[in-house]
């Protein structure tokens, strides 16, 4: 058979398998995420040889290397002076540990660190898919049903996909905590969370062809948020919707005690020009009848954004906006449901929802709306 009759026949597979060569062409693209930053002196280890290069000086055959701070354009590494940043890589997995601790994290691809001035960023630079499989266990378990962990493997690679189309050449595309999505390398990879990323490879969340911001959180307490109450950016698949599900979750219902120096402490944070109060109510709501500001009055009143006063307080204490407060003996009681911001899917609903025999695309469709699920062609 020659060539032209071999590329024929393929295209005409790919046209009644109903998979375009444009969709089947997901590159498993690198992601680069900041794990830390740190002063402190870093051990990198590995069973392989590890190779350190920054493009002038290049160090070979190494199973550890420790790097130390220096100045904003010097790191040392094994007591040589280096300029600039510089790559780790090896063949298997690289231990990373800071001196002086115990644990240690293990993780695929390269690790790059780079001087600014104070200390080093340290990042790893790896494939999309490789990535995901630290970042599953941290977001939900894998245990739970495998239509969820699917649901999540999507939505954890889209955000990270629009993070990475978002921050372009930056140093790095996403952090490794809460402020994008939490990610420990292969100390949490296991088999079933490697199986929905296969089952699931390249697809992302599309909303009129372009990658969706597939934000999400774990309990949405019973009804979805907008967007535009907490960052001021509305988007039409992102919408306030009643969520019958999610009520197996041990801190669904949530109450903190927050008493008048409690108060006062987060006032002072917050800036604001008051040293007194002697009530504190709610003063507006968002359309999910989540708080959206808080009034505290004394000789004169200050308004706080309940967004603030939450960040301030300390999320784990102040699980939600969705609470109401009652006056106490020195403070106030705040009596919640939910954890998180509420906006996009609700983890703790997607999986009773998957307990209930839906499937990974029913449970995104569920709460991204008009979306499209497919291969990824970035």
């Amino acid at each position: 058979m020659n060539f032209y009759r071999l590329f024929t026949l393929c295209l005409i597979t790919f046209y009644f398998s109903g998979t375009t060569i444009l969709e089947a062409a997901y590159s498993n693209p690198s992601i680069r995420v900041l794990l830390f930053k740190t002063s402190s002196p870093v051990i990198l280890q590995s069973l392989s040889s590890l190779n350190v290069n920054n493009g002038q000086v290049s160090i070979h055959d190494q199973h550890r290397v420790e790097v130390r701070y220096y100045n904003n354009r010097k790191l040392i590494i094994n007591q040589k002076s280096i300029h600039k940043r510089f790559i780790v890589a090896t063949q298997g997995p690289i231990i990373l540990k800071q001196k002086g601790r115990k644990d240690f994290s293990r993780y695929w691809g390269k690790i790059e660190l780079h001087p600014f001035s104070g200390g080093m960023y340290v990042i790893n630079v790896l494939p999309m898919e490789s990535y995901l499989e630290g970042v599953l266990n941290a977001e939900i378990s894998t245990k739970w049903d495998l239509d969820v962990v699917k649901a999540q493997a999507i939505i954890a690679r889209t955000f990270a996909l629009f993070k990475r189309q978002e921050r372009g050449n930056k140093l790095w595309h996403v952090t490794a905590g809460h402020g994008d999505q939490v990610y420990l390398g292969l100390n949490i990879a296991d088999a079933r969370g490697r199986y929905a990323i296969k089952k699931t490879h390249g697809m992302a969340i599309h909303y009129k062809g372009k990658l969706a911001q597939t934000f999400y959180h774990s309990n949405c307490g019973g009804i979805t948020e907008d967007p535009s109450a907490i960052w001021n950016n509305s988007m039409p698949y992102l919408r306030v919707r009643n969520v019958p599900y999610g009520q197996q979750d041990p801190r669904y219902y949530w109450s903190a005690k927050l008493s008048q120096q409690d108060l006062l402490k987060i006032l002072r944070r917050s800036g604001q020009p008051i040293n007194s109060f002697k009530k504190l109510r709610i003063s507006s709501w968002t359309t999910s009848n989540r708080v959206a500001t808080l009034e505290f009055r004394g000789n004169g009143s200050v308004k706080l954004l309940a967004k603030d006063f939450r960040r301030l307080a300390g999320y784990q204490i102040v699980q939600s906006l969705l609470f109401d407060i009652t006056e106490i003996p020195d403070g106030y009681l705040f009596e919640g449901q939910g954890n998180g911001h509420g906006v996009g899917l609700c983890q703790w609903a997607a999986k009773e929802m998957a307990d209930l025999g839906y499937t990974y695309e029913k449970i995104l469709k569920f709460f991204y709306f008009d979306i499209q699920i497919r291969s990824y062609r970035g």
